[in-house]
């Protein structure tokens, strides 16, 4: 706790790699939710300095809007302060997702739920890259995966994930990994899932093709109706064949075979 009357700032700083651009979009974004006296951007010396009192306000504001919701026709999502008396086909995920993004509320989560429940077979292995809280690793595995690899690039969401691993009893099926690539996955999957960004699923759409086993499936999102044909083009050029689209308002996903 912070003394009365102190305000609490911190300053991070981005890594110039091929990342940055992703880096700072995901910044802005959170950015965009703060009242304008919550932080302060120096242009010249590239610095945002943000008032924590405040995200952290935000951030408590945030979990009083996250409810349980039904995603397609078994899928359940609920934070952890929600009570919930299942249905006996329900297949339930508790989330928290604390800084993470991964509520379930977003439509590009939604999107790849909706054809995780689609898709998933009993006892696929499963690789999903930027995981965030871990809600699609987590109901791949409620699903009846048998393996599923979890990686994202932010420690912080890897610590998230970790935790919402435990709250779900899966220690036994999943690992959460620290990568901004797949060049650790030693052996291809069933099945490869990415809500990500456009400009990330092209950037990796190679590396995406050499983790999924031929006539095996990848789930991609976190794409709009603007960028996803670029999308799409990246993944067809590097093995996949795109044979279904899920959209919801200006976001879409993409469910393909790798040939």
């Amino acid at each position: 706790m912070e003394p009365k009357g102190w305000t609490v700032r911190f300053r991070g700083y981005l890594p110039v790699d091929d990342r940055l651009e992703d880096r700072l979009l995901r910044v802005t974004r959170e950015i965009d939710k703060l009242p304008a006296s919550a932080f302060e951007i120096d242009e010249e010396a590239g610095v945002i300095t943000v008032d924590y009192t405040q995200v952290r306000d935000l951030l408590e504001t945030s979990r009083q809007v996250i409810r349980v919701i039904r995603v397609g026709d078994r899928l359940v999502i609920k934070p952890p302060w929600e009570d919930y008396e299942p249905a006996p086909h329900d297949v339930v995920v508790e989330i928290d997702p604390g800084t993470s993004f991964g509520s379930g509320l977003h439509q590009s989560t939604r999107l790849c739920l909706q054809a995780l429940e689609r898709h998933a077979r009993p006892r696929m292995s499963v690789v999903d890259f930027g995981t965030g809280s871990g809600i699609l690793a987590i109901a791949a595995a409620r699903l009846g995966a048998s393996l599923v690899i979890a990686v994202d690039a932010d420690m912080e969401a890897v610590h998230v994930a970790r935790d919402n691993v435990r709250r779900n009893g899966l220690e036994g099926v999943m690992e959460v990994h620290q990568a901004d690539n797949l060049t650790f996955v030693r052996s291809p999957v069933d099945l490869v899932l990415a809500n990500i960004t456009a400009e990330t699923i092209i950037r990796h759409s190679e590396s995406l093709a050499g983790v999924t086993k031929p006539g095996r499936l990848l789930i991609a999102s976190g794409m709009t109706n603007m960028n996803c044909g670029e999308a799409k083009d990246s993944l067809c050029g590097a093995g996949f064949d795109v044979f279904d689209t899920l959209c919801e308002g200006p976001w879409v996903a993409l469910v393909a075979t790798r040939r």
